[in-house]
């Protein structure tokens, strides 16, 4: 399967913080991975587990429908090449319940799942897979020549009463692990009897004994994981966790919900419809699901939309119980029986069931709470809740089953790429409230859960033509009594009608065209404790400045971008890889010293430097180090191929690489002996690393001189450049502040502090005569113009049209920024650019201190 863009940005977070650990202090390490996984408000200063400072511990956050699970499948191979000392590492993988458990343990476990195949893809196949209750089944020898994932529970390692938890118990099935043991390993040991001070043959002991990876699955659903204590007795490595709302993790890398609709992984947004009644709520459920159908019937993707019904638990005073909704589907919404299947504790009718198999017949799932956790199936696209959605509990991993794009592929039809939910609630103000609740729940950030609302009218009257998108309206709200009224301003009373509803109540229905504070301040005001309009209001205000954007009104902002036209005659964009390429990049070529990379022995250590980084080893024995990694024969080959696995260069090809490598090695031996090489292999490795970074930097400034001169680049148009539209933008941190951009294309502006340097200049941008529209142009998201330079993309600070139909691309720096390397290639790419494309692109470096300000120096620019 292959990897969204964001998925491959959590790895390499995962690769630098593992692999600078391995040779640096965590804090280092966090530091650098948060540079690559880019984690936003979530980063922080480091914070080792408690009681193991050792060990390197991290956390990726991704919302739900991210990939979580697929993720932590690929870590293990990650963990092996970067930090673990062992070929064959052992994995301790810890998820929230047994359903859960059962769910990953099938999926690591069959042979062409993605998460079996990401395993497969690490270790050449020699992986095996046990769940804990089949932990007598580990034979060492087992252990010792393949992975081995155990997937267990957490509950099963808590220690509030070690005698009560089987895997701290004493098991002779385990013994052969044991045998031999020196005294000097730290393993809990019998206190008394014929045994006493034997290792106790404990699968927790056996975990110690082998310092197991530590994967934790889903964290979120339980705060602080595990004790310091529970880690102490399993002694791990090092601890990934993978969750969707961190709460005290080492957050690494953050996915916002944007970048996964950008990858097409989530149906965004949720059409939300409240009804008076349960009986409301399931019909209109049913014909939003039927609509759903005759649409997807002509998209011809093979999706059968799903119903899913969360009906009220079986107690006293319950009135949509599993078996009420069942007869009132069959009776009333005159469902067939086998269209139904009910999926509960005592009733599994989905068990081996394929719901994607086009002869399967089920449309309605009913439920209380057993497909909260570990069920997916992305045809689920109406939610219904017949209890409160305003509870919590099971409603946002419900709602979270709805949510899933299928395929993760896009669809034609617009209709089919978003969610739909139905709630029995009082108002939709409670009903806005308890989604945004849970949405947040999932691991959307509380703007995001605003936007991703959009109210559907109660009464579901589809028709084939009409539109999907409507300008948005704040609904009537019904209170018991009218509002006091008499420290309003004028603003807020013009902003509101006030009148008896016939009930023994006042309606209030809001003026959608008044401002937004205005109506801000009008829902707190009339906000009590049985109903809260503010989350409502938000939403629309949300929605209402999307569909008054350019973008949303159908402006599209089209660049152009560097190519190279090929011998025959295609065309090609131009990345730094390309320049790489062009500059003659060729490991076979190359010289295989090493500057920087010394060593330094003295009588009971020795020291390797790498670029200013001392790693201090202890000496031991040069046949114990040869026999490290679990081998006996380590040799340059050994060493070479060691290399080649663990450092990966996705433009060399392999054998070239594993050559390099070895020269490298042989090369070395010359003057340091292959032992302390083997005992210091991560330091070696973070230096070939280094070097090839460099000898690859230095073939991409001979690419870009080459640009400059010998080759004439040209622009690439039309389908083949870059446009901004209503696609989508990702502001990734929306401009907050009182200024109201008139020209900017969409309605957030991304990455701008109210009162900065790049404000400042946004202001000029927005207010010039000849700017038509424009866009912060936010660097590294799914929808960011780039230029390449020799080691990565370029992203100017701003884009935009002028009114006479040229381009302007500006980068703005301050005075303290512009005379370095970096800026003066990103000057020259910039230039380069404007001269090939005869007068159509403008780029500017505009400077805050020279000729006047941004402004001026667009003037003089255009002119």
């Amino acid at each position: 399967m292959e990897l969204k863009d964001y998925q491959r940005r959590a790895l390499d977070a995962l690769r630098t913080f593992l692999d600078q650990a391995a040779i640096r202090d965590h804090a280092a390490a966090y530091a650098a991975a948060c540079a690559v996984g880019q984690p936003g408000a979530y980063g922080a200063a480091y914070k080792p587990l408690k009681d193991l400072p050792d060990v390197p511990y991290c956390c990726l956050r991704l919302p739900t429908g991210g990939g979580k699970t697929l993720l932590a499948s690929h870590a293990i191979g990650i963990a092996r090449d970067t930090y673990l000392a062992r070929r064959y590492p052992v994995v301790l993988w810890l998820v929230t319940s047994a359903t859960i458990a059962e769910q990953t343990l099938g999926a690591l476990k069959a042979i062409g799942h993605p998460y079996r195949q990401a395993l497969e893809a690490s270790f050449g196949g020699a992986v095996r897979v046990y769940g804990v209750d089949e932990r007598r089944q580990l034979r060492p020898q087992d252990m010792a020549d393949a992975a081995t994932v155990i997937v267990s529970t957490v509950q099963a390692f808590r220690v509030s009463n070690v005698a009560d938890r089987n895997v701290y118990r004493d098991d002779e099935e385990l013994e052969p692990h044991f045998a031999a043991l020196p005294a000097s390993h730290d393993l809990a040991r019998h206190e008394a009897g014929a045994r006493k001070g034997k290792p106790i043959a404990s699968f927790a002991n056996l975990m110690k004994l082998h310092r197991p990876l530590v994967i934790v699955d889903e964290a979120h659903n339980f705060t602080s994981t595990l004790s310091g204590e529970t880690f102490g007795r399993l002694a791990p490595a090092a601890v990934v966790e993978f969750t969707a709302t961190p709460v005290r993790s080492n957050v690494i890398v953050s996915a916002t919900a944007a970048e996964l609709k950008a990858a097409d992984m989530i149906k965004l947004p949720i059409h939300l419809s409240q009804h008076a009644s349960w009986q409301q709520a399931i019909a209109h459920a049913v014909d939003n699901r039927a609509w759903l159908e005759g649409i997807a019937e002509k998209d011809g993707g093979g999706i059968r939309p799903i119903a899913l019904y969360q009906a009220q638990p079986a107690s006293e005073g319950a009135e949509a119980t599993v078996e009420v909704v069942k007869r009132h589907l069959m009776e009333d919404c005159r469902i067939p029986e086998e269209r139904i299947a009910i999926a509960t504790g005592s009733q599994r009718e989905l068990d081996g069931i394929d719901l994607f198999d086009p002869a399967c017949k089920i449309e309605h799932v009913i439920t209380v709470a057993a497909l909260k956790e570990g069920w997916d199936c992305s045809f689920a696209y109406v939610f219904c809740s017949l209890a409160s959605i305003r509870s919590g509990g099971a409603v946002e991993q419900l709602l979270g089953r709805v949510l899933r794009m299928p395929f993760a592929t896009r669809r034609s039809s617009e209709e089919l790429n978003r969610a739909y939910a139905h709630v029995s609630e009082r108002n939709f103000f409670e009903a806005a409230e308890g989604l945004k609740d849970r949405l947040t729940e999932m691991g959307f950030d509380e703007r995001t859960a605003l936007e991703a609302i959009v109210e559907q009218p109660q009464a579901f009257e589809w028709t084939e033509n009409q539109p999907l998108f409507t300008a948005p309206t704040l609904p009537v709200l019904s209170v018991h009594e009218r509002p006091d009224q008499s420290d309003w301003t004028p603003e807020m009373v013009e902003a509101t009608r006030i009148a008896d509803n016939g009930e023994g109540g006042v309606a209030i229905t809001f003026n959608a065209d008044a401002p937004d504070e205005v109506l801000r301040k009008v829902a707190a005001a009339i906000s009590t404790t049985q109903t809260n309009p503010s989350t409502a209001v938000e939403a629309f205000i949300a929605r209402r400045a999307e569909s008054l954007s350019p973008a949303e009104k159908g402006e599209v902002l089209t660049l152009p971008r560097l190519a190279i036209e090929r011998d025959d005659g295609q065309i090609e964009i131009v990345f730094p890889e390309t320049l790489v390429d062009v500059g003659g990049w060729d490991l076979s070529k190359v010289d295989t010293s090493l500057p920087g990379f010394a060593l330094t022995e003295r009588p009971d250590t020795f020291e390797m430097d790498v670029e200013g980084d001392q790693v201090v080893y202890t000496r031991i024995d040069a046949t114990a180090e040869l026999a490290l990694d679990d081998a006996t024969d380590w040799d340059v080959a050994a060493l070479s191929r060691w290399l080649d696995r663990t450092t990966p260069q996705r433009d060399v090809a392999q054998p070239i690489y594993l050559e390099y490598c070895r020269r490298v090695v042989a090369g070395l031996t010359e003057r340091i002996p292959l032992a302390q090489l083997v005992r210091g292999k991560f330091a070696l490795r973070r230096a070939i690393t280094a070097r090839v970074k460099h000898l690859r930097e230095q073939a991409g400034l001979r690419g870009v001189q080459m640009l400059m001169t010998d080759i004439a680049p040209v622009l690439a148009l039309g389908e083949n450049g870059f446009s901004f539209s209503k696609r989508g933008y990702d502001p990734r941190n929306p401009y907050v502040g009182p200024w109201k951009p008139r020209n900017h294309l969409f309605a957030k502006v991304g990455d701008l502090r109210h009162g900065g340097e790049e404000w400042e200049a946004a202001m000029q941008i927005d207010d010039h005569p000849a700017v038509k529209h424009w866009v912060r142009n936010v660097d590294r998201t799914a929808w960011s113009y780039a230029l390449p330079t020799s080691t990565d993309l370029f992203y100017p600070d701003f884009v935009a049209e002028l009114k006479d139909g040229r381009k302007l691309i500006v980068e703005y720096k301050g005075a303290d920024r512009t005379d370095n390397r970096d800026s003066l290639e990103k000057r020259n790419i910039g230039a380069r650019l404007q001269e090939v494309s005869q007068g159509q692109v403008v780029f500017l470096w505009a400077e805050r201190d020279r000729d006047g300000g941004v402004s001026r120096q667009i003037d003089i620019a255009i002119a």
